[in-house]
């Protein structure tokens, strides 16, 4: 025998973590989350809309209230990100090439004539 704690025996019908099960179909594991209610739903329970996950009401009150604010919803960020980044980008480079046309542009005469290295080389 060993000394220190004993390893508890596993007990039966318990398998590792327990699982979660659909508010409708307790026969069914619950693989996601309502962002309306918050509850625990099967695959069949959920529906996808606008990358976000509902169940039957709560997606019905989500097209409900859609309906009555009208088309016009809150700007999602994502559908712009790309756009913005594309011209900060092109921003960038604009300002960069001008920076750089205005350092050769003050580069002196002499040296784009190539007059500076005898000036240079002359004693």
């Amino acid at each position: 025998m060993t000394s220190g704690a004993a390893i508890p025996p596993v007990l039966p019908g318990r398998t590792g973590t327990p699982r979660r099960r659909c508010a409708r179909h307790e026969e069914r594991e619950a693989v996601g989350r309502c962002t309306g209610c918050a509850g625990g739903f099967c695959r069949e329970c959920l529906t996808e809309h606008e990358d976000r996950l509902y169940c039957g009401p709560c997606f019905a009150l989500h097209l409900e209230t859609g309906k009555r604010a009208g088309a016009r919803r809150p700007t999602d960020w994502r559908r712009w990100k790309s756009g913005v980044a594309v011209a900060g980008s092109m921003l960038c480079l604009v300002v960069g090439f001008y920076l750089l046309g205005r350092l050769l542009a003050a580069i002196p005469a002499d040296v784009h004539d190539g007059t500076v290295w005898k000036k240079i080389s002359e004693p």
